[in-house]
């Protein structure tokens, strides 16, 4: 009896270390806690790492400049037909239609994945930077996601807003008719999602296209382009 008491002290003894010495573990290596990547930041990162710099003096200049050679065109489905037509709402929920838009002059139209990844988004940062050149081409940019509307407003009012309109297309229908989007083949299959810049002349026909798994960055050669053919 005495011995059985003494096995049960020692248990409850070793019980009670073995408790202190896990509480010790979990306050002295707790689990490091995720830091939040601040897209903005690392979409610029991304932008330096494709050697983007921003555009810079007299537009005249860049548009006549013999020495560079602007990046062609793709081949592309809608490549010289008119593009198709458009309505879908911007980051405030107001509708944005492509055929009104194209009374102004051409327009340059960016399919993106969305804004959760700072390559998604780096060449929307890039066409921030460069947009008072395609102003003064009196060209407006567009840029198209799935993203929902309230969730770019997020990303804007952390990260700051672009100069230019960003629309929801929620469903991808816009993209698909563009595409750069591929339905999936099954429901379990989300399809799938490209990036594509377009440019669209005045009378509505797509002169320019360029499509694939990174965004297109060369701003210099869509200025060229909209100039060449406007």
């Amino acid at each position: 009896m005495i011995m059985s008491r003494s096995l049960l002290g020692l248990g409850i003894v070793l019980v009670a270390v073995g408790g202190f010495l896990t509480l010790r573990m979990i306050t002295t290596n707790p689990e490091p806690i995720p830091v939040e990547v601040n897209l903005a930041e690392a979409a610029q990162a991304d932008l330096a790492e494709r050697n983007f710099v921003p555009l810079s003096g007299d537009l005249s200049t860049l548009l006549n400049d013999p020495t560079y050679q602007p990046i062609p065109t793709q081949t592309h489905p809608l490549l010289g037909q008119l593009a198709p037509d458009f309505t879908l709402p911007d980051v405030d929920g107001t509708s944005w239609t492509l055929s009104e838009k194209l009374k102004d002059g051409p327009v340059v139209v960016v399919f993106y994945y969305g804004y959760y990844c700072n390559h998604c988004v780096s060449q929307l940062f890039g066409l921030n930077q460069d947009i008072t050149k395609f102003r003064e081409m009196t060209a407006t940019v567009v840029a198209i996601s799935p993203d929902p509307s309230k969730l770019t407003q997020q990303r804007f009012e952390k990260y700051g807003p672009f100069r230019f309109p960003t629309l929801s297309d929620a469903q991808n229908q816009v993209a698909e008719k563009y595409s750069t989007f591929a339905p999936g083949k099954t429901p379990e299959d989300e399809g799938q999602l490209m990036h594509g810049t377009f440019i669209i002349n005045r009378q509505g026909r797509i002169i320019w296209t360029n499509r694939g798994d990174g965004p297109f960055t060369e701003n210099r050669t869509l200025l060229r382009e909209l100039y060449r053919k406007k």
